[in-house]
């Protein structure tokens, strides 16, 4: 559906270049929810301009549906970026004229006649749960309907792919989900492709199913968001789940701690059989358990523990092998022989 090839991006400010992105090979399938996801800098909200070409990269191909954006005429391009919707933090709301020609806008730019028009914002202002604030002004909505109507605006000409940047920034966390939700709904009435770009992991993991991370202009891992959340490759995706997950506080600060400090991850249905007790009767050690979380990702079950095994050294490598063995991962978070250190 969408496909990044070594795409660069550099700019010139101030007469110096700033490569904002640096060979971003990037796959995006039909009807993914796909997060992007990095702190301030990172290159998020060039590479999603690059999607629609609103940003033209310096080398590399962006592919849509097949079409090489790249090399296609203005025209084309045009009709391609009419199939491709894109919400913004501050919501780009015109606030001089009412919620309903706000939506109405991009449909009267292509000309559809005023019943369709009328029929259609009354149908996304129903979507959206705004049917009455259709005559509403701007300054009159809470930043959580303002971005309903900025939702309903991009959805005005039934695209097929939704561009997110940083929508849920500028919102409480309460007005986040409750838009996620929406997103969610739209997802499923619709069948869209959504790319959602955020510093929030939240986000991610509310409603992604796929990932990826960016550091510096590049993209430092991608994939499945289990296999992140359970197993992340790179020193950036750890920093981000281990501050989704609530362990990032208690990873930083070990020094209360003697002993190894390990990192269990676990997903599936070994995160609902009682293990831990059983590596406690079988091989006769016992654990402090320092931190735990679980939470469920598109279904799947999924947690971590940061723990210290007290025992005999050979009871607890077996039982570390025996935990290993169940299709989980096992990290050294804090080594016993090198307390000050953290290693993976």
């Amino acid at each position: 559906m969408i496909s990044l090839k070594n795409v660069s991006k550099t700019f010139l400010v101030k007469d110096k270049k700033i490569k904002a992105l640096q060979d971003i090979n990037l796959e995006i399938e039909k009807g993914d929810i796909f997060g992007i996801i990095g702190y301030s800098g990172a290159g998020k909200s060039t590479l999603v301009r690059m999607i629609n070409l609103l940003e033209r990269p310096d080398t590399g191909t962006v592919t849509v549906d097949g079409v090489n954006l790249t090399e296609v005429g203005n025209r084309k391009l045009n009709e391609i970026r009419s199939n491709i919707g894109m919400i913004f933090q501050q919501f780009n709301l015109m606030n001089s004229i009412d919620v309903y020609h706000n939506i109405a806008a991009p449909l009267k730019n292509h000309k559809v006649p005023k019943k369709e028009i009328d029929q259609k914002v009354d149908e996304l202002l129903s979507l959206v749960d705004l049917s009455d604030k259709k005559h509403a002004f701007p300054s009159q909505l809470s930043g959580g309907q303002k971005q309903r109507v900025a939702i309903a605006r991009a959805l005005s000409c039934n695209p097929q792919i939704l561009l997110c940047d940083e929508a849920t920034s500028a919102l409480d966390p309460n007005t986040t989900q409750s838009i996620l939700q929406l997103l969610l709904k739209i997802h499923e009435k619709f069948g869209l492709t959504i790319v959602m770009i955020t510093h929030q992991m939240e986000v991610v993991k509310s409603v992604c199913n796929r990932v990826a991370v960016m550091e510096n202009g590049r993209i430092a891992e991608q994939g499945d968001i289990v296999d992140l959340f359970t197993n992340p490759q790179s020193a950036i995706g750890k920093e981000f789940v281990a501050h989704a997950t609530g362990s990032e506080s208690v990873e930083k600060d070990l020094r209360p701690f003697y002993g190894t400090i390990y990192k269990l991850s676990f997903f599936g249905s070994v995160a609902r059989e009682p293990v831990l007790s059983y590596l406690t009767s079988q091989y006769q050690v016992t654990i402090n358990i320092l931190f735990g979380n679980i939470e469920t990702l598109h279904g799947t079950a999924v947690g971590s523990l940061l723990v210290e095994f007290r025992g005999k050294e050979e009871d607890i490598r077996a039982a570390i092998d025996y935990y290993k063995s169940l299709n989980t991962k096992v990290e050294v978070v804090r080594d016993a022989q090198q307390p000050d250190s953290q290693c993976d």
